[in-house]
């Protein structure tokens, strides 16, 4: 034994030195596996008008925070359609379907938005990225935010806020907001068919379902990467950093913030509204599931009675849905909404009195079922307003505050309105959302804080005759766009309804307490 192991160790030992060397000469050999993505280079015509950044790096993807992993362009062949997700996950595609996430690049409100600003400068469509960054992050990542389109478009990339564009995130700023996502579509997105997901389903759960993306997606953070806007120099003509959209900082630091009451505990709860309600009676437990139905306050965006014309409004229908599915998701979605406003805000009498002839009192607004301030976002178009009516003991109008005009799409000048105001260099009103002209934000009343309120004094003269009891009628409206921006930007004689949010009637003093 002894002497066959002599015998054979050099042949042995110079086979083991032979493969040693194949190996290793066949790895030296094997062509260089490129790494996912695509360089900006590769892109024709890709305009790059920012210059780089400070440490000489470029920034394809620049106003929009928002970034791929390794900095390369996204393929968009590489990126699964929502619709190809629903064959497996059918309950969480139908709950998205209808939301604002799924039609946020696509509806025409935006849109027609974007396109007004693209057209204020030669480099407009590249500023644009700002906007899309949160909008359609698939088409800033891949290239198509471009004045000249070279790259081909795909279903993923019109699906706004897509399965892909949440489940792939691996960092968020929420303090820089306007789009801070880190997004692995690159490296993090497994590439395989159908029946290989089936077969390795541990593989395509490691892609979309990382742990360390499972528990951003989950946080605050991740939704104030886009729910935190601010204006500079780099995309409009502010000076200064110009605080636009401060959702995030105001849950951060209201009470829901300090109690972990997230944004997806009451936005992407099952039925929302009843969470709402949950908290406010003080049960502070998680909901038993999430649904990916990102019910907000945009109401128009549900109205069904609109017919063909929200079609039209909402960008068309999504890949993977008939016109008769959409309609049922949409009504669907529509009744969640509703319910989920009329949650939020109360009216209340803080004080009323009659002292030489005057009438005086005071509405106090409440947020009652809000993370955030009411109204919240950006809100130069979004706003809010009290209407208040004072009649006398037989039913007369003695005075009146906050009328809406349906006819003409109108609100009371004089009325008491929250909203912010964009301004020009001369620092008179932009009513169209022309962001890329934007020199400075002013609020003409702000947003009533989470648990808050905010009290608004009136003092109407009595007339002589006025007979008491009175009554007061107080309503707080929610209205989603002025008529100059309708007019102006979507181009239609569409009046934008209001929305009533919280209707109250209270008992004043009567004259019998003034007049000797």
């Amino acid at each position: 034994m002894k002497y066959q192991f002599k015998a054979n160790l050099p042949p042995l030992a110079l086979g083991m030195l032979s493969a040693l060397v194949f190996l290793a000469g066949a790895e030296l050999l094997r062509p260089e596996i490129p790494e996912p993505g695509v360089e900006v280079a590769d892109i024709p015509f890709y305009q790059l008008p920012f210059g780089p950044d400070e440490a000489g790096r470029e920034r394809p993807f620049w106003p929009s925070r928002v970034q791929t992993e390794n900095g390369k362009m996204a393929d968009p062949s590489q990126i699964r359609s929502a619709a190809e997700c629903a064959a497996c996950h059918r309950r969480e595609f139908d709950e998205w379907a209808p939301s604002l996430h799924a039609i946020a690049g696509r509806d025409t409100v935006y849109e027609r938005a974007v396109e007004a600003n693209e057209d204020l400068h030669k480099d407009g469509v590249e500023k644009a990225r700002f906007c899309e960054g949160c909008h359609a992050p698939g088409e800033v990542l891949a290239g198509r935010t471009n004045r000249f389109k070279s790259v081909m478009p795909s279903d993923a990339e019109t699906e706004g806020i897509t399965c892909v564009m949440c489940h792939t995130a691996i960092h968020a700023d929420p303090e820089e907001g306007n789009g801070a996502l880190t997004l692995a579509v690159n490296t993090g997105v497994d590439q395989v068919s159908d029946p290989m997901i089936l077969a390795a389903p541990r593989d395509h759960a490691r892609a979309y379902g990382a742990a360390e993306t499972n528990a951003l997606i989950a946080s605050g953070d991740f939704c104030g990467a886009c729910h935190t806007e601010a204006y500079d120099g780099s995309m409009s003509k502010a000076q200064s950093r110009q605080h636009v959209q401060t959702t995030f900082s105001e849950w951060r630091d209201s009470w829901y913030g300090r109690n972990n009451v997230t944004c997806q505990d009451c936005h992407m709860a099952p039925d929302p509204a009843a969470y709402v309600r949950q908290i406010r009676a003080g049960d502070l437990s998680k909901p038993m599931r999430y649904a990916h139905n990102f019910v907000g306050s945009n109401y128009l965006m549900f109205d069904t009675s609109l017919g063909s014309k929200l079609t039209f409004l909402r960008g068309g229908i999504l890949p993977g849905l008939s016109d008769a599915r959409n309609t049922e998701l949409v009504a669907r979605q529509g009744e969640a909404t509703r319910a989920l406003l009329r949650s939020a805000a109360g009216l209340a009498l803080r004080k009323s009195e009659v002292a030489e002839g005057n009438l005086r009192f005071a509405v106090a607004v409440q947020n009652l079922g809000a993370g955030h301030n009411l109204p919240t976002g950006v809100i130069d178009q979004k706003y809010m307003w009290l209407e208040v009516v004072v009649r006398d003991s037989t039913g007369a109008e003695i005075y009146h505050s906050g009328a809406f005009d349906a006819e003409r799409g109108e609100t009371d000048p004089e009325a008491v309105i929250w909203r912010e105001d964009f301004l020009d260099a001369e620092g008179k009103r932009i009513p169209d959302h022309l962001t890329f002209v934007t020199v400075a934000i002013s609020h003409v009343r702000r947003g009533v804080p989470p648990k808050g309120e905010d009290a608004v004094i009136y003092e109407t003269q009595l007339p002589p005759d006025a007979k008491g009891p009175f009554r007061l009628e107080a309503r707080l409206w929610y209205r989603v766009a002025t008529q100059e921006f309708t007019y102006n930007t979507l181009k239609t004689d569409l009046v934008i309804p209001p929305f009533e949010l919280a209707v109250a009637t209270f008992r004043l003093p009567d004259t019998e307490k003034v007049r000797p």
